[in-house]
């Protein structure tokens, strides 16, 4: 953005700065300066004159000398234009002047001549010889006359062309610093930089404006917060005065019209957008909305754009009228028959602005302002400085202010603590210095003591001012940064690995010294790859992808077993027959409305893994199958591992919809509330058969960031070795099919002495001839041991014989063999 040091020095005291030390100051603020230019006059010593008399030159038909009254004296001049006539103003350059060649640009300085025997003394100027474009059409010498009405003679050309002498400055502001898109912002940091005073207040009325001849409405509230439309009427189109002229050409911006000179110029001035609408075009309404499907509408620049749900328009009951704080439209557009304008000031939101401009493939100057941000408490001071413009040099007349929403945000209060500004800078600036800074930046002080200052950010800022960091990110590049000496940190801690991460790393040696490769797959998936195995997922709680690239991606996941599934059939489809996998990843819920600091999401760390094929490759040893029991094998190694095996129960897996239910187990995790952390076995039939795959597959899904924790809970205990051997005795009987092992311990744990059980390890089942119909054989083997002394064989069968009796008063059915 090209800012005139001329026109900031309106709003700041700039006359005892150098354009360097502006300059430097700024970049080193973090607004970066990326050009310098000098503008002004590119002659010099030329005057406004009269032609009084031309006569033909007595040695050359083409020549003529001219004489002109420069009003205090009368000068001859040698001249071939062939556009000049007695009595026109004209620029003159006397002997000594300087102008430019108008074949090379060069600028040269004019000496006495004699053109063909007579003496010139001087020379009149054509605008190309001045350095000035677009003046006039014709060519030769420039007719001041027809451009401007009593001119004085003698005048100076720059004082009556209004051209100062003038450094742009071109500006870069971030993407966060929307205030800084103004002169009113960048004066704003100059006063904090070097300690000045802010010549600026925003305009109010003193009256109320409120009419109703016009209605405005906000459909889109997401979109629009506030929307205001001046009413003016009799309004003069003609051109702008030359100073306004100057100023936004120096900016970068065409002259037009006095109407769409002033949004222009209030745009630069104050960092707000405005459009001008012809009234007459619009039927006393207008509304700020979103398009519809298909909808079109004719831009400024005769381009017909295709718009969408994601368009913002302005729009009367009939018709779009303009893309919201993009661009205008043809249907009403301002032109030269225009008497009355609506002349809107609105804060659109920076998200939906942008979405808009993308949604037509257009930015203009204002969505580079409302993309960052801009002042919603100065929209409607904007709107105001706009139609006074518009009365002093359009002859507009002010019907009233139409307006809708609320054109401010919530206060946004932050509490700075001054023991924080050295412990985050590593530096000591004084309290009240760090107050000043603020201060000059337009930060309120609410109140302050010796530890702490409280300030209300300004709303300019409200947009990326949030906290306390934010406060002393804003001192520390007013103060500069150059200030901040590098130093090392005063104290160096060596890094630790945390006991999670010593688990995932034992776990991953667990798994790949079985022989597993570790697959990597992504967290986002979709409905075909669901469908593809028949797995199902609650749509309530999952997180869709807003806007996905592709049905295979729409969500994040809920389990990992289709993508462990889908690994395995690419690899099987591709000639690898003995495929063990495992991966570490997560699953995601959403569990309540995401807030501020809690996005609702509840985010588990799951292991899951694919086994198929022999568990031995090698050629010249027989193949052995994988089956049930490989598989409960590898899972309890990991329980030994996380030292919890005492914790895992099995149960049958009846409710888990990718497992073969009589070849699956469901793992429980004991506790005061015993939960369900996983599954694994044998997969379910058909869906082997939708991967084509002729061979045993065996899987598992563990919630393994519960068996971290119930790892970390654990706390190992001393014991001593006992001194006393430890005596087995085995029992066996025949009992109802349907009680289960589990059952069994439990009540033989129950029936023993506590001090001298240690364990039941069942080493038999058997079922077929010479057993009952209904039930099975088991035989257990029973472990005792006496830590203070050597059991002898009366206690031993005592009890034995406690845990039989105890065994046929909770199973009376069960026979003893």
């Amino acid at each position: 953005m090209k800012i005139s040091l001329e026109w900031l020095n309106e709003f700041v005291d700039i006359s005892d700065l150098t354009v360097e030390q502006i300059v430097h100051e700024l970049t080193m603020s973090g607004l970066e300066v990326e050009d310098i230019e000098k503008t002004g006059a590119k002659f010099t010593n030329i005057i406004t004159a009269k032609i009084k008399k031309i006569s033909q030159h007595p040695n050359a038909d083409k020549l003529h000398l001219v004489e002109v009254d420069l009003g205090n004296a009368l000068k001859t001049v040698v001249c071939g234009a062939q556009n000049i006539e007695e009595g026109q103003i004209i620029p003159y350059a006397s002997v000594g002047s300087k102008v430019l060649n108008r074949k090379t640009g060069e600028e040269f300085e004019l000496t006495p001549a004699v053109i063909r025997g007579v003496e010139s003394q001087g020379m009149l100027c054509s605008q190309d010889e001045l350095g000035l474009e677009g003046m006039q059409e014709e060519d030769g010498i420039l007719i001041l006359n027809r451009l401007y009405e009593n001119i004085e003679l003698g005048t100076k050309l720059e004082d009556l062309l209004n051209i100062k002498e003038d450094t742009i400055i071109d500006v870069a502001p971030t993407a966060n610093r929307g205030d800084e898109m103004s002169v009113i912002g960048v004066a704003r940091e100059i006063c904090s930089l070097f300690n000045k005073k802010l010549n600026f207040s925003k305009i109010e009325s003193t009256k109320d404006l409120y009419t109703d001849k016009f209605k405005v409405e906000i459909l889109a509230e997401d979109a629009c917060k506030y929307y205001a439309a001046g009413i003016l009427k009799d309004v003069v189109i003609k051109p702008s005065p030359s100073w306004m002229k100057r100023r936004l050409e120096v900016s970068g911006i065409r002259s037009i019209n006095n109407v769409v000179d002033i949004t222009n110029y209030v745009l630069l001035e104050y960092g707000q957008p405005l459009h001008a609408f012809d009234m007459d075009k619009l039927d006393g309404y207008i509304c700020v909305r979103r398009a519809k499907e298909g909808e079109t509408i004719v831009t400024l620049d005769g381009v017909e754009r295709q718009l969408n749900n994601d368009s913002i328009l302005c729009a009367t009951k009939e018709k779009g009228v303009c893309v919201a704080g993009v661009f205008g439209a043809e249907n009403s557009e301002v032109d030269e028959n225009t008497k009355n304008i609506v002349l809107e000031s609105a804060y659109f939101t920076a998200p939906t602005n942008r979405k808009s401009s993308r949604s037509i493939g257009y930015r203009s100057e204002a969505c580079a302002r409302f993309e960052r941000g801009v002042d919603i408490e100065s929209t409607r001071p904007a709107l105001l400085r706009a139609m006074q413009l518009l009365t002093e040099y359009a002859d507009a007349k002010v019907e009233g202010i139409a307006e809708t929403g609320k054109n401010k945000l919530e206060d946004v209060q932050i509490t700075l603590r001054f023991n924080q500004i050295k412990r985050i800078l590593g530096i000591e600036i004084p309290s009240q210095t760090c107050i000043e800074i603020l201060e000059n930046l337009g930060f309120e002080l609410l109140g302050k003591n010796e530890a702490a200052a409280k300030f209300k950010v300004p709303s300019f800022r409200v947009n990326d001012v949030k906290q306390e960091v934010d406060l002393i990110e804003e001192i520390a590049r007013i103060y500069g940064y150059d200030k901040i000496a590098p130093t090392l940190p005063n104290k160096t801690q060596s890094p630790e690995i945390s006991e999670e991460s010593k688990l995932l790393k034992a776990i991953n040696n667990l798994f790949l010294g079985y022989g597993f490769n570790e697959a990597m797959t992504s967290s986002l998936i979709g409905e075909p790859l669901l469908k593809q195995f028949g797995l199902n997922y609650n749509k309530e709680e999952a997180v869709y992808v807003q806007n996905p690239q592709s049905d295979e991606h729409t969500m994040l996941r809920q389990t990992t077993i289709a993508n462990i599934l889908s690994t395995l059939k690419y690899n099987f489809d591709n000639g690898q027959k003995n495929i063990w996998l495992y991966e570490t990843g997560k699953t995601y819920f959403i569990k309540k409305p995401a807030e501020k600091i809690d996005s609702g999401v509840e985010e588990n760390q799951m292991i899951s893994g694919i086994m198929t094929g022999d568990t031995n490759s090698n050629l010249w040893k027989k193949s052995s199958k994988i089956d049930f029991y490989t598989l409960k094998g590898v899972m309890e190694s990991l329980f030994n591992l996380l030292n919890i095996s005492g914790r895992i129960k099995y149960s049958p897996a009846d409710d888990c919809e990718y497992l073969h239910p009589g070849r699956s187990a469901k793992v429980v995790l004991l506790g005061k509330t015993p939960e369900t952390i996983g599954y694994f076995g044998e997969i379910y039939p058909i869906i082997k058969d939708k991967m084509k795959i002729n061979q045993d597959v065996y899987l598992f899904e563990l919630n393994l960031g519960k068996l971290i924790k119930a790892t970390s809970n654990h706390i190992a205990k001393y014991k001593p070795l006992p001194q006393f051997p430890e005596v087995q005795r085995d029992i066996s009987f025949a009992i109802e099919k349907d009680i289960n092992n589990d059952q069994i311990v439990l009540a033989i744990k129950k029936s023993a002495d506590s001090k001298l059980f240690k364990n039941a390890n069942l080493f038999d089942i058997y079922e077929g001839e010479h057993i009952q119909s209904g039930y099975k054989s088991l035989a257990y083997r029973i472990t005792l041991q006496d830590e203070e002394k050597t059991l002898t064989d009366e206690v031993i069968e005592n009890q034995i014989n406690t845990i039989k009796s105890g065994l046929m008063k909770k199973f009376p059915t069960i026979n003893f063999r």
